[in-house]
């Protein structure tokens, strides 16, 4: 064992005894537990206690990380942000602590995104799988810091210098595979996009619609081979991606004026479900989640083809240099969101689900596409009325947000059909 693991081991046994939080376990800290589905023998939880968390951050005894430093970088940030101030934490470990923090930052960030390499497809052998799982999961750590509340224990560190450095890293190469990605299919220039407000409207639907994205495989899947098993893994996987869509329209909001913004709270408006707790959607999938029993995944059960989908989401909201970025990655929830929500819920019903039991689906299926043609009518048209150049980001955002979750799709289409093959030949056998 280190210097380092060592000397953070006595300080975790002495602040077990001296009765603080900082309990290190091998399960995800309590105060970071998604609410259990299951809770109430006689029928959901009250609505207005749930909300769509985001995946937790496991934190796990010294003895059991890994010791090359980049694989170990979730946990050891994760247990940093969360052991109390960062300056005081810092003291009582080696002095060359940060140091390895940034490094190993650097280091994971280069397996994840080599400098001389850019993503095609999520499959791809080049890609180290591990690598950027890790990536993604200590990023979302970091951001977890910009999403909680101060009793959550994250938030005191929200801007410390280290925290923000390892930020900046992971999302340096990041960015730059995901902008190049993009810009392989478009030519994301000011001079190549339209500048006038209704043409720029046209090429973002287009860009959009024709995305392969928009009508992916998974949808048909879903909608006629799925079992009862598959769907409700998908949904299990869907508790992770979904997290968080209220708090991140709320957050663009943050700066805009006019039309923009009255689009914005309305769209707000309506995820609050109108004023009517029963209509809350984030109260819609948990009753979803209690009527199957699914449980919302945990970070380290998730691979990075849905880490990032979760990281883009939040990558576009919290910095405010990606404030148009995230004005183009919603209005692609809003306007790719129809044709799977649609299947999802034909699916399901197929195979014996109950329709009032899929209704945050259904209700999705509907009402985002009226979202849609808002966002675009009364977001992105303004918008680039006012400011010309928000046109770049615009484009950005949306074809960011469109990548991630194609890679999300082929991941989890991929899955369902090697899980699929593999019951078949269990039950040959």
């Amino acid at each position: 064992m280190s210097d380092y693991d060592a000397q953070r081991q006595e300080a975790d046994t002495s602040a077990a005894a001296g009765g603080t939080t900082i309990a290190i376990a091998e399960r995800d800290d309590e105060r970071d537990a998604q609410p259990d589905a299951r809770d109430g023998e006689n029928g959901p939880p009250p609505a207005a206690a749930h909300h769509l968390e985001l995946p937790a951050i496991r934190l796990l005894s010294p003895s059991s990380l890994p010791r090359d430093d980049a694989e170990a970088l979730p946990e050891r940030l994760r247990w940093l942000l969360a052991a109390g101030p960062l300056d005081e934490v810092l003291a009582d470990l080696p002095p060359d602590t940060e140091e390895r923090i940034i490094r190993a930052a650097d280091e994971l960030a280069e397996r994840a995104y080599p400098l001389r390499s850019v993503t095609t497809r999520q499959g791809s052998r080049a890609i180290d799988h591990a690598a950027r799982t890790r990536h993604h999961r200590a990023l979302l750590a970091v951001y977890q810091q910009h999403m909680r509340l101060p009793h959550q224990g994250m938030a005191v560190n929200q801007f410390h210098p280290l925290p923000c450095r390892v930020m900046a890293i992971l999302e340096r190469a990041w960015e730059r595979d995901m902008l190049a990605r993009a810009r392989a299919r478009h030519d994301l220039t000011l001079a190549a996009l339209p500048s006038e407000p209704d043409a720029f409207v046209d090429w973002y639907r287009g860009a959009a619609f024709s995305h392969p994205l928009y009508e992916h495989d998974l949808y048909s899947y879903l909608a006629s081979d799925a079992d009862r098993e598959a769907i409700e893994w998908f949904l299990h996987m869907e508790a992770a991606g979904e997290a968080a869509f209220d708090d991140l329209l709320a957050i663009a909001q943050v700066g805009t004026r006019g039309e923009v913004k009255l689009e914005m709270a309305q769209n707000f408006w309506d995820e609050m479900g109108n004023g009517k707790s029963h209509k809350v959607h984030t109260h819609m999938f948990h009753r979803l989640a209690h009527e199957l029993a699914i449980e919302a995944p945990a970070a380290h059960e998730l691979p990075w083809q849905v880490l990032a989908g979760v990281n883009v989401m939040l990558w576009s909201a919290i910095p405010r240099r990606n404030a148009f970025r995230a004005q183009g990655a919603l209005g692609a929830v809003e306007l790719l969101a129809p044709q799977r929500c649609t299947r999802l819920v034909h699916g399901a019903v197929r195979v014996g689900i109950e329709k009032r039991t899929m209704l945050y689906y259904g209700a999705h299926a509907i009402i985002d596409v009226g979202h849609a043609e808002g966002w675009l009518a009364h977001v992105v048209r303004p918008q680039v009325a006012e400011l010309p150049d928000s046109r770049l980001g615009i484009a950005e955002g949306l074809l960011v947000r469109a990548d991630a979750s194609l890679d999300y799709f082929d991941w989890c289409l991929s899955e369902m059909r090697r899980r699929s093959a593999d019951s078949r030949r269990s039950t040959l056998t």
